[in-house]
Formats: C-alpha cells, sequence, structure tokens
C-alpha cells in the first residue's frame, strides 16, 4: 500500500498519528465528526430559536410547481427495511446523440450513507444520488415521472427550458406523468424534486446528475461523476437516522458531506485511473446548502469548464468552486503512480466526507 507522508498541525501526540495517509484520512473524518459533535448543545438550542422559520412561506417556497399547494409540510420519510450498501459506479459510459427516454421513480429508502449510519430517505430509483441521465446536446429527451412514494414529490430538471407548473408538476401517490424537452445546453446539471418544502425534499435524498454532452463530443478521457451533498440528522436515540428541516435551515450544521451519496465510500474503494491517461470529472453539487471547493491533491486541472460547459473554457485551475445546484467539469492527467485525492477543499466539508481516492497505476 502506498504510504503518503504529509504535514499537519499536531492534535494528539504524535504516537497517535497514522503513518498512512487512508487510514489518516478514515480519521479525519471521525475527528470532524466528533467535533461536530461537542457542539451539539449549542446546536440544539439554535434549531429551536429557528424552528418557527420553518413555518414561514420562505422556508415552504412554493417550489417548481407554483400552480398549487402540493406542500408536505413537516413530514419526514418513514424507516423501512435497510437496503444493503454497494459503493455507487462512479464511471460514466459515452451515449450516442439520438432521442432518450427515462422513466425516473419516486420511492422511500432506508439507505447507509456512512459506516454504520442509516437514513430514512425521499429517493429516485431508491438511491441517494438517483442514477446519472446523460444526453446530447439537440436530443429529444422524453421523461416519465412516477410517484411511488407515500408523499408528494416532484421532478426538476436544471438541463430544461419549460415551464415549471406544466412540467415540474407535483405528483401523489401512484401518479405518473410524461413530457419532453430539447437539451439545448450542454452541461452538468442538477435534477431534483422541487415539491415544497424544497430544501427538506433535497436534504432527504431527492437528487442526481443530468450530463449533457455537446454535440461535437468530448476528447477521449475516463470519465467520472462525482455528486456532493450534505445530510442533516434529527437528534433521537432511533437506529435509523432522518432528515432534519430545521438543521438544514441553519446551513452549517450537517452531520455528513459526501460525494455520491455515502461518507468516504471511496476511501475504502479508491477508483482506479491510468497514468497518462486522461480523466475528466463532472462535479455536481447537489446541496441543499453549503459550496463546494474541488480539488485534487496532486493534480492541477489542465481544463476547468463552468457548469461543464465547453464554452466556459479555464486553464490551469488549482480548484473550482460550485455553488448548490451548479455543476462543473476538470480534466487532468497525473504523471505518475500513486493516491490523488479529490476533497471539497473546505476542510471541514472534507472531514465529514467529502473525500475520494483516486489510484493511479
Amino acid at each position: 500500500m502506498t504510504r503518503i507522508e504529509i504535514a499537519i498541525e499536531p492534535v494528539t501526540s504524535s504516537a497517535t498519528q497514522p503513518a498512512n495517509r487512508r487510514a489518516f484520512i478514515r480519521g479525519a473524518a471521525t475527528l470532524g465528526l466528533a467535533v461536530g459533535g461537542l457542539g451539539l448543545a449549542s446546536r440544539l438550542g439554535a434549531a429551536q430559536e429557528h424552528e418557527s422559520a420553518t413555518g414561514t412561506p420562505e422556508s415552504h417556497y412554493v417550489g417548481s410547481d407554483a400552480s398549487t399547494t402540493g406542500s408536505t409540510g413537516a413530514a419526514t420519510p418513514d424507516p423501512s427495511a435497510v437496503t444493503p450498501f454497494t459503493v455507487y459506479d462512479p464511471v460514466l459510459q459515452p451515449v450516442q446523440a439520438g432521442p432518450k427516454e427515462f422513466t425516473v421513480v419516486s420511492r422511500d429508502a432506508t439507505l447507509n450513507v456512512a459506516k454504520d449510519v442509516t437514513y430514512a430517505g425521499w429517493t429516485f430509483d431508491g438511491t441517494i444520488p438517483g442514477r446519472t441521465l446523460r444526453v446530447v446536446e439537440g436530443d429529444t429527451v422524453t421523461m416519465t415521472v412516477r410517484n411511488e412514494s407515500e408523499f408528494t414529490h416532484s421532478l426538476d430538471t436544471h438541463a430544461a427550458k419549460t415551464s415549471p407548473e406544466v412540467n415540474y408538476r407535483n405528483l401523489r401517490p401512484g401518479e405518473e406523468f410524461t413530457w419532453s424537452f430539447v437539451a439545448t445546453t450542454p452541461g452538468a446539471y442538477m435534477y431534483h424534486c422541487g415539491t415544497p418544502p424544497v430544501l427538506l425534499h433535497i436534504g432527504a435524498g431527492m437528487y442526481g446528475a443530468m450530463i449533457v454532452d455537446p454535440k461535437e463530443g468530448w476528447s477521449p478521457a475516463r470519465e467520472l461523476i462525482l455528486v456532493q451533498s450534505e445530510f442533516y440528522f434529527e437528534r433521537s436515540e432511533e437506529p435509523v437516522k432522518v432528515p432534519s428541516m430545521s438543521t438544514m435551515m441553519l446551513g452549517g450544521f450537517m452531520d455528513h458531506v459526501v460525494f455520491n451519496g455515502h461518507a468516504s465510500q471511496y476511501v475504502d474503494n479508491p477508483i482506479p485511473i491510468k497514468v497518462g491517461e486522461p480523466v475528466r470529472i463532472f462535479v455536481v453539487n447537489a446541496g441543499p446548502n453549503i459550496w463546494s471547493s474541488f480539488h485534487i491533491v496532486g493534480a492541477i486541472f489542465d481544463r476547468a469548464y463552468v457548469n461543464g460547459n465547453p464554452k466556459n473554457e479555464l486553464f490551469g485551475l488549482q480548484s473550482i468552486s460550485v455553488g448548490p445546484g451548479d455543476g462543473a467539469c476538470v480534466e487532468f492527467t497525473v504523471e505518475e503512480p500513486g493516491t490523488y485525492v479529490a476533497v471539497n477543499h473546505a476542510f471541514g466539508h472534507a472531514a465529514h466526507g467529502a473525500i475520494a481516492l483516486l489510484k493511479a497505476v
């Protein structure tokens, strides 16, 4: 196993400092969670002070479908049988131009979002994030949205130019709706539930990435998708966590920040890349609240594309800023074997799980 020396400010005696980078990263995540726990009392007090804010019109924002009042209010997902954990596959497969049809199903699911942490979520297709939808500029995209959840949900994709109240409509349990749009603008987009309160529905897990490739295509590369998001838990002794709307309102008191739905899953399962092979990563920040300063330790982005659009090209970046609901694309090539670490360089967020190892051979 590769051993990598790093310089950090000591927080314990040298005898307790891990020599192995993977162990250090895992320890950093644990430390971050422990530090977060120290502020629990003040966090709960602040949450109580803000509890009334969840009843305001602003917090229950009318959502994508402004023509209805289909808010789910203070309801949260109900725990169910736990879906066995599987690593979210970050590798993207190419697609050809032509009409695309997707069926996306709203489902309640209880999932592992960190080691020994189960979470009752609202999902698309039973996973957090939902599967990545990939199309080509100019494609006609037909979306069938089906609600198999116990609550009202919808689907809003940032890749479409459409009337929200017509096509991002709220669907009651058992309802289904089909609509189409033309993907006119290349980019790395987010899709999500737009049913109010939108903050809660996104925070509960209803999001995914939609990639619109330029019609000219991309140059050959190993392509990956990383969706950053946060989890905020209600405080209870129950074994299954549920999302906390009041904590989401505070913005900075997340329990986990993750890539592809699970804290540090790519620490124990590094993503393989090859020395000398171009790598292209699409980064989508589902939020719902915090920004990402996306960086790869040991690499410089040869090119970066704001919103994942090749017209928005930048060169020689050390990191790229991706706000909630936004996306980006970065390209780089590593020249030496080793372990390269993708992080949100706001290290308080990295310590909460926003870390992925890229193993170059």
